[in-house]
Parts: C-alpha cells; sequence; structure tokens
C-alpha cells in the first residue's frame, strides 16, 4: 500500500493533543517532540490509513472464521466495515469495544492454572488483549488535609499478536496506552484528569525488568530495586478540562510494600478457564514516604502520610465480553439467553492494624433496574452478593463471601472533557454496608464504606467507558472509625454514545440494533442442544462448570 508523506501539522487534532498530555504539555508543539518520536509519528505504520487497513483485516478475519456455536456478528460486522477505510488510533481503539464476543480469539490462552513469576510479571503481557497497573489510596499532607488519589496505566492490544505481526509489528506496536489520573479532596470534589491514550506506533512507550521502568511519554513508574518493583516511584501528570479554567494535577508518589503480594483468587487465577480470564496479584499494603509530591492547580502539595494498594492484572474477554475458548461451553451456551449485563463492583478496604480486604461483585441480570439509571428519583436499594480476602497483619489470607447492600446513589454530573466525554446523568453507588460471615473478625464482619466527597467521584476511558473510582472511609454500625479504602463502579453508564462518538460512527436506531447481543438463531439452538446432548459433553460442561466456579467465574460469564 502506497502512503502520502504526512507532516507532524496533518496529524488529526485528537492525536495531537493525547501525544502533547502524554509529554506533559497542554497544546501540541512540534518543535517540543524528540526527534526519535517525530519519526515514529510520521512513519507509515502510524498512518490512519494503516490503522484502516490493519482493523479491515481483523474485521475480515472474523468475518470469514467465526467461533463455532456462537450467534452471527455477520451483519454487525459488514457495517462496521464501512467505517475502517482511515482510522485514527482512538478510533481504532473505540472500534475494538464494538466487536463481538468472538473478538477475544487469537491472544495467548489464559493457562489452566495461575503461572505468575516475578520478577518476570512486574512487566505488562502483551500477548493477551488486556492488562494494567493500578495504584490507588488514601493520603494525608502536612497540614492534615485528606486525598485520595488514583493513577493507572491501562494497555490494550488492538490485534491478536499473529494478526500484528504479519504486519511487522512489534507487541508494543500494537499497543493503545491509556492513562488515568484522579484526586479527590476529602470534604471538596473529585477531579480527573482527561484520559490520553496513545498508540505503541508513536514509539512513546517501553517498559524493562532489572529494574521495573515503565514509561508512557514523560508518565512512568519506576523500581528503585534490580528484582523487586518496590520501592516504587510513580510520576504522572494531567489536566482536568471539565472546569471553568483547566486545572493541572501532578503527583510524585513514594511507595514502599509492607506485605508480600497477595494472589487473587485461586492462586492468582481470577479465573484461569477454558482460555479466558485474567491472572492478578495485589500489593495491599503501600506506605506512602514522605515528601511525596501532590500538584493542583500550581499549588505544591507536600504529603507526609498515606497507605496505598497496587494492582496488577492483565487477560482476555473482558474488553469486550468474550466467548469460552472451549467449544462444548459455547455450544451449552447457545441454550441461555445472552447475558444483559457486564461490569463489575470492586473495593479494597485498609483497616486498622495492618489488615486489608478486597471485595467483588459482578453484575449480573437479577440487577437489571439498577444499572444505566438517569431519571430525577435515585434508584432505591440494592442488594448483591460479594466474594473477596482478608488479609490479617500476619499476612495470612482467608476466602470470604457476605451480602452488599447500596442504599445512597449520587448522579454523574460531570466530565473531564464535556465535548469529548460526554456526560451521562447516571446514578452511581455512592454508600456501601457490607455484611460478612464468621470466617473474619467481628470488628469488620459489618461495616459501610462513605465516600470522602459529596458529589461523586466518577471518570471515562479514554474509550468512552465511564466508569465511578473513589476514596472511601470505613466504620463500623456504631460510627466508629475503621480505616479507609476505596470503591470503584464500572459499567452503570450506557458507554455506547461515547464509544460511538470516538469511533466515528454515528449513534443511529440502526446501528444500535446491530451493536445489541445476538441471540442464538433456532438452528444454532438445535444444533447445540444436540451436542449437549451426548453424555461425554454433558460430564465436561459439568466438570468446567465446577472448575470455573470454584475460581470465582460467575455463571452469566461463561453464558
Amino acid at each position: 500500500m502506497r502512503l502520502a508523506k504526512t507532516k507532524l501539522k496533518d496529524l488529526d487534532d485528537l492525536t495531537k493533543e493525547n501525544i502533547a498530555l502524554s509529554l506533559w504539555m497542554k497544546e501540541f508543539k512540534a518543535n517540543k517532540i524528540p526527534k526519535d518520536i517525530k519519526k515514529r509519528l510520521l512513519s507509515n505504520k502510524n498512518s490512519p490509513e494503516a490503522f484502516g487497513e490493519r482493523m479491515q483485516f481483523r474485521i475480515q478475519e472474523l468475518l470469514g472464521n467465526p467461533d463455532s456455536y456462537t450467534p452471527s456478528y455477520k451483519k454487525r460486522y459488514e457495517k462496521l466495515l464501512e467505517y475502517c477505510d482511515v482510522l485514527t488510533p482512538m478510533q481504532a481503539y473505540a472500534m475494538n469495544q464494538l466487536l463481538g464476543t468472538d473478538s477475544n480469539r487469537g491472544y495467548l490462552d489464559i493457562p489452566d492454572e495461575s503461572d505468575i513469576e516475578f520478577p518476570r510479571d512486574f512487566t505488562p503481557q502483551l500477548g493477551y488483549q488486556v492488562g494494567w497497573h493500578f495504584i490507588v489510596g488514601n493520603c494525608r499532607d502536612t497540614r492534615r488535609r485528606e486525598y485520595g488519589i488514583l493513577v493507572s496505566f491501562y494497555r490494550y492490544s488492538l490485534l491478536p499478536p499473529w494478526i500484528a505481526h504479519s504486519f511487522g509489528l512489534s507487541d508494543w506496536d500494537n499497543q493503545i496506552f491509556e492513562m488515568q489520573l484522579a484526586v479527590a479532596r476529602a470534604g471538596d470534589e473529585h477531579l480527573q484528569t482527561r484520559p490520553f491514550a496513545i498508540a505503541g506506533t508513536t514509539g512513546l512507550l517501553n517498559c524493562s525488568n532489572h529494574p521495573f521502568n515503565y514509561v508512557a511519554g514523560n508518565n512512568r513508574m519506576v523500581s528503585e530495586m534490580e528484582d523487586r518493583i518496590f520501592p516504587l516511584r510513580v510520576q504522572a501528570w494531567g489536566v482536568n478540562q471539565g472546569e471553568d479554567e483547566d486545572l493541572e494535577i501532578e503527583v510524585d508518589l513514594e511507595l514502599t510494600s509492607n506485605k508480600e503480594f497477595l494472589l487473587q483468587g485461586n492462586i492468582g487465577c481470577l479465573p484461569c478457564c477454558c482460555g479466558i480470564g485474567t491472572l492478578y496479584y495485589s500489593a495491599t499494603n503501600l506506605s506512602l514516604e514522605p515528601g511525596s509530591l501532590l500538584m493542583l492547580d500550581g499549588e505544591e502539595i507536600m504529603l507526609n502520610q498515606g497507605q496505598f494498594w497496587f494492582d496488577h492484572q492483565w487477560g482476555n474477554a473482558l474488553e469486550p465480553t468474550g466467548n469460552s475458548r472451549c467449544k462444548v461451553v459455547r455450544a451449552a451456551g447457545t441454550l441461555n439467553k445472552p447475558t444483559q449485563s457486564r461490569g463489575w463492583d470492586w473495593f479494597m478496604a485498609q483497616f486498622v492494624g495492618d489488615r486489608e480486604m478486597t471485595m467483588y461483585a459482578p453484575h449480573t441480570d437479577k440487577n437489571l433496574d439498577f444499572y444505566g439509571q438517569t431519571g430525577e428519583e435515585q434508584p432505591g436499594p440494592m442488594e448483591v452478593a460479594v466474594k473477596g480476602q482478608y488479609i490479617d497483619s500476619e499476612n495470612k489470607v482467608t476466602d470470604m463471601k457476605g451480602t452488599l447492600t447500596i442504599d445512597k446513589w449520587v448522579k454523574s454530573v460531570k466530565s473531564s472533557n464535556p465535548e469529548l466525554y460526554l456526560i451521562t446523568n447516571t446514578w452511581y453507588p455512592d454508600r456501601w454496608e457490607f455484611r460478612f460471615e464468621n470466617m473474619v473478625p467481628e470488628d469488620v464482619r459489618h461495616f459501610t464504606l462513605n465516600s470522602i466527597v459529596e458529589s461523586g467521584q466518577t471518570g471515562y476511558n479514554a474509550s468512552g467507558c465511564q466508569y465511578s473510582e473513589g476514596g472511601v472511609i470505613i466504620r463500623d454500625p456504631d460510627d466508629k472509625f475503621l480505616g479507609k479504602g476505596f470503591a470503584e463502579s464500572v459499567y452503570y453508564a450506557d458507554s455506547l454514545p461515547n464509544v460511538l462518538h470516538l469511533a466515528g460512527i454515528p449513534d443511529t436506531p440502526k446501528i444500535r440494533k446491530l451493536l445489541k447481543p445476538p441471540e442464538a438463531s433456532p438452528f444454532l439452538k438445535l444444533k447445540g442442544f444436540l451436542y449437549m446432548a451426548w453424555p461425554p459433553h454433558q460430564r465436561k460442561i459439568k466438570n468446567i462448570l465446577e472448575k470455573c466456579l470454584e475460581q470465582g467465574l460467575p455463571i452469566d460469564f461463561l453464558e
């Protein structure tokens, strides 16, 4: 393919803005771009024509080789191809969110059992579809003012590795990276910097081990040890563009770990089931070192105390929801209606006495009436089952389960850039009440989480999905202080208007119909029924379901 020669000024405005933000510039200035990066920006691999060609190949491959026992995406994919002639990196990223459940095919399979290994797995695992390095915590400055801080390095493999390699792309070339940076001032407001997204073909992404050094433009996570990730220095910068005036935010955090890693789920599998799921570990008790810095709107704030949490998670079939790689599971799925829900609620709690807890509640169709609510009145109480792990002061881990009741909601009426990320006016949880069984100490069996701000803590992924994430205070039923934590709610809002907007696709009834989860045709249901009628297949699905459920995979995910 012959490509027209481009200049930096010919890049689309959003790409230039994203590159500028990654390099800590409020405006794109060509003379400030390093020479080696300029060369990469102007390369054929980074052109809109190349992104379009690669996406066309990707969709054609899905059309030509559909997964067995999967409802047809033919009409959807044929429509998406109409918008693939040329694509910016952001459009290619957003379009990935519109693919079907067969789109996780071709990435590295999740192993049957966890194979997490250090220091190898400090770095991003680029052969999988998605992964993130995520840091959240609560801290205090020298004037005893309280803050909640979030920094997330999130990467997405635009193409299955075999396709990327066939186009001459390295694994890093194949990535889209986005950064989330948010700060909440207790009793004041929550601020999120406008999320930027940059392609690996820009040359702005890199990561190495020995020591761990993860770089995205001028943002970085850097270890101070050769074969350990902590102590870790985290530097990030961005601009909140949703106020009357832009507000710059910068963090420079020094974090040390006080406990061994927690291997989430089943020894690091959450879950490992039929080639899909995630691998996942956490550092649950990080101390913020004195001398760490927060900059808000030009004010230099010295942080002298804080407790943080670190997650590294990677896998397949999360964005978008994907197929099982086991034929028998797909065949069984034809006998069920497609699930309408997606998303989750996640929490971390850091109690007094060097004790921690992580809790997780996947969204289910049972609670559909609580998702996507935009009316004048807030929803009523919602009760869900929740699972998690409790870590005591000696680092002993206990699996637990209980119930979560959400009885207070807050409406999302802000955006870090309203022109780019449309305001959703969606109701989000704002108070959480937990009750656990006697498998944990009595003082942490019943407690509530309350946000540290009144106006909600919603933000946006660069690809258009809105979420809520922010600091909370933990109290017992008698209002006794128990600790602090973070609460996360994902896929409460309808993200489709934003995703279509970013992908350059009109939001029409016809498009929306094509993007609804397709149901199995009568013929496919009959085919699935006959396949599952054979006793060996029945025994196989029973064994698979038992293993997946043991590892915490909800039935909806399998179906």
